[in-house]
């Protein structure tokens, strides 16, 4: 069961600022680091990217007088990344544009139209959430993908495509923890998961995206299948947290060149057309577990 707080979280959060930010800035920064290193490694060239998502979440408990700094801590971020591997700055300040542009919209139109609470016991309103999310997230790349272009590093088709796909595995891996933590905070999160069954039952999710990956043929069969079993034991919250354990390792090992499919070789942006069928990998125990997440709630009401 997911429990509530008697003061509300936003409340709660606005109360500690500072710390908020600072930590906002560290997650950015750190998401955005792991995530140019992956794209830097001789097995992809896929874009996948997380932290414009974590910004987003950030962007749902504050007021909007105070998104500004966040947008600008995100933009710091972005350059401290850059920095790190010695990009020029320039690619790194037209970039921002972009990854500002998508946090901003998706952060308004996820507070505007998606009534957040409702995301984690409703597989539609969670479905058109993550919908939603696809228009900032296509602009963004469009952006992003005219900035490789001029650089000439890609194609602008097949930079786009990269980008896409790789902003919208980090959407729908990172909003649904984030949903969880914005409306619960940490604590009750810890105390529903915390069980012995939950915890065997992704220990052997871990032990199939790292092995199933490698040495299983068609690997995406048994993450969903095993995803579809901690949605029936963990409900909304335990799902959301193995499809982002999930997403990293498989986004690692794709990265890194681990993964072999069929279809590489056969698509120039094989890469990217490696991480579709993750989205829909994720995607169906995320519906599943806020489904099973409202049948529970609606028998302990």
């Amino acid at each position: 069961m997911l429990f509530t707080h008697p003061e509300n979280q936003m409340l709660q959060l606005q109360g500690r600022r500072i710390g908020i930010f600072i930590l906002a800035f560290v997650l950015y920064f750190m998401a955005a680091l792991y995530c140019i290193y992956i794209s830097r490694q001789p097995g992809s060239v896929a874009a996948i990217w997380y932290a414009n998502a974590i910004m987003v979440m950030f962007l749902q408990v504050f007021a909007y007088r105070d998104w500004y700094i966040f947008l600008l801590l995100a933009a710091l971020g972005n350059i401290c990344a850059n920095i790190v591997f010695n990009d020029p700055i320039g690619m790194s300040l037209a970039f921002i544009p972009g990854n500002l542009l998508e946090i901003g919209l998706a952060a308004y139109c996820l507070r505007r139209f998606i009534p957040l609470r409702q995301c984690i016991e409703n597989p539609l309103i969670l479905l058109q959430m993550l919908s939603l999310m696809l228009l900032p997230i296509a602009i963004s790349a469009s952006l992003g993908a005219l900035v490789l272009t001029l650089y000439g590093l890609v194609p602008y088709p097949e930079g786009w495509l990269f980008l896409f796909t790789g902003s919208v595995v980090g959407a729908i891996s990172i909003i649904p923890m984030g949903l969880l933590l914005a409306l619960y905070g940490w604590q009750d999160f810890i105390q529903i998961n915390q069980s012995f069954t939950f915890l065997m039952c992704i220990l052997l999710a871990l032990l199939i995206a790292l092995f199933g990956f490698v040495y299983l043929p068609d690997p995406y069969i048994y993450i969903s299948a095993t995803l579809i079993l901690v949605a029936f034991i963990g409900r909304f919250s335990g799902t959301a947290l193995a499809v982002l354990v999930y997403s990293v390792i498989i986004s690692t090992l794709i990265a890194m060149g681990v993964f072999q499919s069929s279809i590489q070789g056969q698509y120039m942006q094989s890469d990217a057309y490696l991480y579709l069928p993750l989205v829909m990998t994720l995607l169906q125990p995320l519906l599943l577990a806020a489904a099973m997440q409202r049948i529970q709630n609606l028998k302990l009401w």
